[in-house]
């Protein structure tokens, strides 16, 4: 039977000799080392975001006109979101699997970790995943189109550029990686019910910066502003974001889970 490309792609690493026989043999090793060193990542950023912006000066966030919005709704950004999401999957998976390989089988404890784990691996492609690659391409899309409705310069000279990348550019690798090499042992949620998921999420999300744009004059992100100046672009935009595109990022995710493990044959009843 001719293989697709996806699968093709999943087994490159196995025909390189001892290598290929290595990955094979190790890589549920493999994956539980991607996933405690993601976690691990997650947590060094979280340490040095706290360094980087103790020594920022706050006060330019609420007087510099640039930057006005940016202050008040910091925590309200979706990449801020999407990043608390991917540090609560990865810790939670890393705890979870500690626990479930090191507490005695009988242990009372296991049972709440199994059913915390199943939780983590359903949200994957309903949520981490498409979260990610919507949040990044948004973003990435928008600063090279005009790069001051979602990123001016005045911010680069508060925020390293490093502090872009994490937010913005790792995480569609790491959840890319995630979907190769980590086996999950429950079946995903069905596709219908992550994409209601994705959209009663951004749905939300965008009334939330409508109803502060509303309250304050000010737009949280200044290409939102871009798309209501006319009655065309202000209609079109909310379907955009909130139905279409999400539904996009979901079907790659289930699309490409169904290439790399055929339904049913890596998962335990």
């Amino acid at each position: 039977m001719k293989k697709s490309t996806f699968q093709m792609l999943s087994v490159i690493p196995a025909y390189f000799g001892s290598i290929g026989s290595l990955f094979r043999t190790h890589k549920q090793k493999i994956a539980n080392f991607y996933i405690v060193t993601t976690a691990v990542y997650y947590l060094l950023t979280i340490v040095c975001s706290a360094v980087t912006f103790i020594n920022v000066d706050l006060e330019v966030f609420y007087n510099e006109p640039v930057l006005k919005g940016y202050g008040d709704g910091m925590f309200k950004c979706i990449s801020i979101w999407n990043n608390f999401v991917q540090i609560s999957f990865y810790v939670g998976l890393s705890v979870t699997n500690y626990q479930l390989t090191t507490y005695p089988l009988d242990h009372w404890w296991i049972k709440y970790a199994k059913g915390y784990r199943r939780f983590l691996e359903k949200s994957f492609l309903s949520v981490v995943f498409p979260m990610s690659l919507f949040v990044c391409n948004t973003f990435w899309y928008v600063y090279h189109t005009n790069r001051e409705l979602i990123y001016p310069k005045m911010i680069e000279k508060l925020v390293p550029a490093w502090y872009n990348h994490t937010i913005h550019t790792l995480p569609v690798l790491i959840v890319f990686l995630h979907l190769i090499l980590v086996e999950p042992e429950s079946s995903p949620l069905s596709m219908k019910t992550s994409m209601i998921i994705q959209t009663v999420f951004h749905a939300g999300y965008l009334s939330l910066m409508f109803h502060d744009q509303y309250m304050k004059g000010v737009w949280l992100y200044k290409f939102l502003g871009y798309y209501a100046e006319t009655w065309t672009r202000a209609l079109l935009a909310p379907i955009l974001l909130s139905f279409v595109i999400p539904y996009i990022y979901v079907w790659i995710a289930y699309r490409i889970n169904d290439e790399l493990r055929p339904t049913g044959k890596f998962y335990t009843p």
